[in-house]
């Protein structure tokens, strides 16, 4: 079975400290791309994380363009090593995929990206892979979960942690369904992000409430100015 996550490279140019961050995206205007805030920054040549309403509360979701992949990264949490991100998640239609990326490198946009795929009616896999300097990944780790059902809200949860090995781990609605330890990549500190893609029929995920825990303790910050300044 093939699974596409999402292919798309952020480069960063230095190693900065993290703070806590969260969004619920209410302070957005339906219409409003992700990327428009201080807070996201969006790769290139991919679809978009667009803001609208769910019942008056304000939710993103995937607007697909040619391209079958989106990948945006959080400015908002600054850098972080070891710690959670955490966002709720609904979809509609198959072989689509979200997830919550972490460890962004700072000088190849090679990752960690842990999240949810939809293969059949109900029939879900979490994933934990590696994303290399060119956009393609290798699966870590894959495990079914069921049910996965469409048009329903999951919390999904990526937490990485821990050097040689790396601690790696996603869970669905507070239970822990893949783990996996990395010795190989190592990757070490980076911005946290939101990658989705699809390989099916044009799907839709909806995200709400990403969130941000650094384990370690912020020693210093960025504005958000001015680590959006070192992506243009």
């Amino acid at each position: 079975m093939k699974i596409i996550l999402f292919s798309g490279i952020f480069i960063l140019p230095a190693v900065l400290l993290a703070i806590n961050f969260f969004d619920d995206f209410n302070s957005y205007t339906p219409g409003d791309d992700l990327a428009n805030s201080a807070f996201w920054f969006k790769a290139d040549s991919c679809g978009n994380l667009t803001v609208t309403s769910d019942g008056g509360n304000m939710i993103v979701e995937t607007v697909w363009n040619s391209y079958h992949f989106l990948a945006y990264a959080c400015l908002g949490s600054a850098v972080i090593s070891d710690g959670e991100i955490e966002a709720d998640m609904k979809f509609t239609g198959m072989e689509t995929s979200c997830g919550l990326l972490s460890r962004i490198n700072d000088s190849t946009g090679e990752s960690y990206i842990g999240g949810i795929y939809s293969a059949y009616p109900s029939i879900g896999i979490t994933v934990i892979a590696y994303v290399d300097a060119n956009g393609s990944y290798t699966t870590l780790v894959n495990d079914y979960y069921y049910p996965l059902n469409e048009n329903t809200w999951y919390t999904v949860s990526f937490e990485v942690s821990g050097n040689n090995p790396v601690e790696l781990s996603v869970s669905v609605n507070g239970t822990e369904n893949s783990t996996f330890q990395d010795s190989t990549y190592n990757l070490s500190a980076g911005l946290v992000g939101l990658g989705s893609a699809y390989n099916g029929a044009m799907p839709v995920f909806y995200i709400d409430n990403f969130t941000v825990t650094d384990y370690a303790t912020a020693l210093s910050a960025l504005t958000f100015a001015g680590i959006k300044a070192l992506f243009r």
